[in-house]
Formats: structure tokens, sequence, C-alpha cells
């Protein structure tokens, strides 16, 4: 019996095919368990309702999806609506006034002396108040639209993040339940060992431990993952319950572009750079508001009095005589702008537009500095993705396969595989890190710049 599993291990190794296949060949039993009943990589595994190939929710979907239904940038889109109301309330022209008067002797004499005024007055703006507040409101509209694109970048960007993480998780996961089925047909043949008097007692102890270790490192990175999954739905949007089936995204090779052009682009199209530009060129317009608040308004009134005195005789005073009269007048009233000229008004517009275009010149420092040292942590990552890639990954697996071999023909010891295979472990670990920290570092670098360089191909 042995000698069969041997000679099946043999041929499964050497022609790529897996060893699941080959031991159900000869007619094992394997129903996709451990030993203690738990599934590992069949139907039931995480990684298959997480992340497929070929199948699910893409990138750019996942990023549309979310700037579609996440709550938060629906709550600060609600901005645009408050701008367009300051657009239409600073276009308004000042109200006309209404005045009714009415005056009589009714208290003191009353002897039928009657006045009424009726005056109709309008404020009349000069200097182009109302041309600047408009300016003032699309400039404050302008702002605020620019804000909103920015924390969509930010959003996209932890959505790319997550994305990333979920599939390096998945990757990784599903890379520990190959190991954990090579460890259970480890133990089948161990027990073929051990009855036929070829191994040692200990042997299967030390094959258990590793084989439960790497169980326990498994159920931690399958709760990772579904924490990453539920992460996900919560910035996308989606309900906690729903399924999320992940397409998996090809890692881009190259960015096209160099570092001084990536430096370029991030000034011209980073949303939060082009907000601080837009703010210093509000300040500029609140000070022109600011200067034409100076300029003193007029208000125009009409007038209609309608009057009856009575005036008594001059040899009797019993007789009266009753006067009557209307009168209709026009004014103008000027204030004059001796004390008050907005001084206080104009010199907090200044200081603002100072402050306004310090705060945009040390922004673009920024951006310089971000845009350079993500540009040079996506060379350095993907020049160590190709070498774990190229030449760490085939020759640990290359080792742990010719001393897999060589133990189940009886030449390596149970602790020369287990060492091996943990050398196999963390180069196979070690490239999906570096795989998760090169998509981390393009995102942040697409980030930095302000714009997408070059989608991810599927």
């Amino acid at each position: 019996m042995i000698r069969q599993v041997l000679v099946f291990a043999v041929v499964c190794l050497s022609s790529g095919l897996p060893l699941q296949a080959a031991t159900q060949a000869d007619g094992a039993i394997n129903d996709g368990r451990d030993s203690q009943g738990h599934p590992i990589g069949g139907a039931e595994s995480l990684v298959a309702q997480a992340v497929s190939e070929t199948d699910g929710i893409t990138i750019e979907e996942l990023v549309n999806l979310t700037l579609s239904q996440n709550k938060q940038l629906e709550a600060v889109r609600t901005q645009r609506r408050q701008t367009e109301a300051r657009l239409i309330q600073a276009g308004l022209r000042p109200n006309p006034s209404l005045d009714v008067e009415h005056g009589s002797d009714v208290f003191f004499a009353n002897e039928g002396e009657r006045r009424y005024n009726v005056s109709f007055s309008q404020p009349f703006e000069l200097g182009g108040k109302r041309a600047k507040r408009i300016q003032v409101a699309k400039a404050h509209g302008e702002v605020i639209k620019a804000q909103i694109a920015d924390t969509e970048r930010q959003f996209a960007t932890r959505v790319r993040l997550l994305f990333g993480e979920a599939v390096g998780a998945a990757a990784q996961l599903d890379q520990l339940e190959q190991i954990a089925k090579l460890n259970q047909e480890m133990v089948r043949i161990m027990k073929v060992r051990l009855d036929s008097g070829d191994a040692a007692r200990v042997d299967q102890h030390l094959l258990l431990a590793t084989t439960n270790q790497l169980e326990a490192q498994r159920l931690q990175v399958e709760s990772q993952l579904a924490g990453l999954l539920l992460d996900i739905k919560t910035v996308a949007g989606l309900p906690p319950e729903d399924r999320l089936l992940l397409k998996r995204t090809r890692l881009p090779q190259e960015i096209g572009i160099s570092q001084e052009a990536a430096v370029a682009m991030a000034l011209e199209s980073r949303p939060d750079l082009r907000t601080a530009r837009l703010r210093e060129a509000l300040a500029e317009s609140e000070i022109e508001l600011a200067k034409v608040q100076a300029v003193p308004n007029i208000t125009a009134s009409a007038r209609y009095t309608p009057e009856r005195n009575i005036i008594e005789g001059l040899l009797d005073p019993v007789d009266r005589i009753v006067d009557s009269s209307k009168l209709f007048s026009f004014g103008i009233s000027i204030p004059l702008p001796l004390l008050n000229r907005q001084q206080g008004d104009i010199a907090e517009a200044v200081s603002l537009r100072t402050r306004a275009r310090s705060e945009r010149l040390a922004l673009e420092q920024t951006v310089r500095r971000d845009v350079l040292l993500a540009y040079q942590r996506w060379e350095a990552t993907r020049r160590s993705l190709e070498v774990y890639t190229r030449n760490v990954l085939p020759e640990n697996q290359q080792s742990f396969q010719i001393v897999q071999l060589s133990y189940r023909l009886g030449e390596s010891k149970l602790l020369d595989i287990i060492s091996q295979q943990r050398l196999f472990l963390e180069a196979q670990s070690n490239v999906i890190t570096s795989q998760k920290t090169y998509y981390a570092a393009w995102v942040e670098l697409e980030s930095a710049i302000g714009t997408l360089v070059r989608a991810p191909t599927d």
C-alpha cells in the first residue's frame, strides 16, 4: 500500500497534478475536511465565496457603486443645494418699503383735524454690489464642488485599498488551505507508515502540531477576510447581509509616466489643490465685495399726504374754516460714508486672501512630496515583487517539492519537510504581501496624482 502511495506521489509531483487527485486515484477518500471536520478549500470555503477569477464585481464597478450609494458622500453632496440657494439669494434685489402714517387731534381739542401719510421707498444698490455678491456665491460654489471631488477621491482610494487587502487576504487564505490539503495527505501517509512500522509516533505528533498551527493561521486570515468584506460593504453602502463577490484584478506592470510628469499631473488634477486655488480666488472676490460695500446706497421715496386742518374765525371763534389739502412729494436719501467705510471688512478679507495663498503654496509642496514618495514606493515594491516572483518563490517551491518527495521515499526526516514547508509558506506569504503592498502603492500613487494613470486590466 505505501509503495503505491509513493508511486502516485512521484507521478503527481513530476507531472504537476494536485496530490489530492493522485491519492483519490489510489482509492483514498478525501471529503475536503480535516480531522476535526472543518472544510478545507471545498465548496464552503470563504475564498470561493469572496473572490473569483471570472465572476463578481470589478474594482471600478465597486468604486462607482461607492460613489453612488455611500451615505456620507450623499450628505456631503447636499452642500451643492446650499450653494445654489446662496447664489439665488445673492442675485435678489433689496425689497421696497411701504409706510402708512395717521395723525389726529382726538386726544387734544378733538376739532376734527386729520392727517395721513402714505410713502413708498425703494433702495438702489450702487457700485455693482449685486454682481459682486453673485461672483462670491459662484466662487463659493466652485469651492464646494472641488471639496466634494476631493472627498470622492478619498473614498475611492479607501475602497480600492480595501479591495486589494481583501483579494490579498483571499489569496493568503487559499494558500493556507492548499497547504492544509497537503498536510492532510501527509497525515494519511503518516498513518500508513505508522501501521507498517516505517515511522515513529513522535513524527505523527510533530506533523499534527504543524497542521494545527496552520489551521489556527487559516482561521485568523479567514476572520480578517470576513472583516474586510464587511468594511467594503459598509463603504459601498451595501447591506451587511448581502453576498459580495470580488473579481480578481491583474496587477498593472508599468505606470508609463516619469516622476516629473506625475508631479505635473498632480498639480493639475488634485482636487484638494484645486480647492486651495479656488479658495484664493474666493478671497479675492470677497475683497472686491467688501470694497464696494463702502459705496453708499440711495433710497428713492414718494409720499402722498392728505391733510385736514381747522382754522378758528378771527371775529367769532365759533366760526371755523376747514382747510383741506393734498400733497405728493418725492425724496432721495443718501448715507454719507464719513466714519464707516468698511475698513474692518476689507482688512479681514485681505487677511483671508493672504492665508489662502499661504495654504495653497504649502499644499503644492505637500503634493509634490506625496507624489515623489508614492512614485518611489511604487518602484521599490515593483522591484521587490519581481525578486519574489522570479527568484525566491520558484526556488523555495522546488526545494519543498524535492524534500517532500524525499520524505515520502523515506530518505528525509519529517523535521526536514516541516522546516522546508515553513520556508515555502513564508515565501508564498511574502509574495502575497508584496502583491498587496504593490497594489496599495499603485492606488496611493494614483490618489497622490489625483487621477487614474492606467486602469488595471481584468
